[in-house]
């Protein structure tokens, strides 16, 4: 793999509790894709206590912008008490978990995308994660050379589609700390896109991405959905998180539009002041800091 020029790490946030010789008492969890890693480094009650951010500016591949990053970054190196990788990858579906069993991933993946067989044998790695209490299996297909690398250099990491985490996530949240409606929706945002969770009681009901750009692109997708389904705004509690400059402009709308229905997470887990001096809110990297994810793996 080449390697281009150094990374410029960007700390969004940095605590003054945190101890870098006591890492291995902290949680670490990180999103990927081909532009961006974001991490954050958390207590086990969830609380982050460093915030960083890379940028992918000479579009290397994945492995080896990753890896430029595990270079540069001595944090990534050392081992932590749990570690969370979640990772954005073109290749995903979620079915009913009695419909595939295990070994059968990659035939449900060719179904619905164009893996030829000689791909989906030598250049992709498949997985399989079944949400507890949802019936939802996820599947997913990563490069296989991707997931050569993490399992070199990241082994302590447990990763997860970026569907299965904000569904994962999402389920915990709106179980504990959504107000008691048919139905329970989150929005996750992530630079320029987001993720929709909605669940009917205890059923995931949806799941799927969607680009945004402007606060309207975040709402406008939810109105469409709820009025193909046939439900009314008053049935449904909402909340939203994620890290992206649209995020309080999108809870702002989300609250107009909802009224008594919307939910501040920022009121549930209340940032500290240093945080929110530095402009963020826990909100925006709860899908990273282990919150809601089950240890068990």
């Amino acid at each position: 793999m080449s390697l281009a020029k150094p990374l410029t790490a960007q700390d969004l946030y940095a605590s003054s509790a945190l101890n870098p010789a006591s890492l291995t008492i902290y949680h670490l969890g990180a999103q990927a894709d081909n532009e961006h890693l974001l991490y954050t480094v958390s207590t086990v009650q969830h609380e982050p206590l460093l915030i960083r951010l890379y940028k992918n500016r000479d579009g290397l591949d994945l492995p080896s912008f990753l890896e430029q990053v595990w270079q540069q970054d001595e944090f990534l190196r050392k081992r932590f008490a749990q570690g969370l990788l979640v990772l954005d990858t073109e290749y995903w579906l979620v079915v009913p978990s009695e419909h595939v069993p295990d070994g059968q991933e990659a035939d449900y993946l060719k179904a619905y995308y164009e893996i030829h067989a000689s791909d989906a044998q030598v250049g992709y790695h498949f997985q399989k994660d079944i949400l507890r209490g949802s019936g939802a299996a996820f599947l997913m297909a990563y490069d296989a050379q991707l997931m050569q690398y993490l399992h070199a250099r990241h082994g302590q990491l447990r990763i997860n589609h970026a569907s299965y985490r904000y569904v994962q996530i999402s389920q915990h949240l709106a179980q504990a700390h959504l107000q008691h409606r048919p139905f329970r929706g989150l929005v996750w945002l992530h630079f320029g896109r987001f993720y929709y969770i909605l669940f009917q009681e205890d059923r995931l009901v949806f799941v799927n991405h969607f680009t945004a750009a402007v606060p309207e692109d975040v709402l406008y997708p939810l109105q469409s959905l709820h009025s193909l389904l046939g439900i009314d705004k008053s049935q449904v509690a909402v909340a939203v998180g994620g890290y992206s400059a649209l995020r309080p402009y999108a809870a702002m709308l989300l609250y107009r539009f909802f009224g008594a229905g919307y939910r501040d997470l920022g009121r549930v887990f209340p940032a500290p002041s240093t945080m929110k001096e530095a402009g963020l809110a826990v909100e925006d990297v709860l899908p990273i800091t282990l919150l809601g994810a089950d240890s068990a793996g």
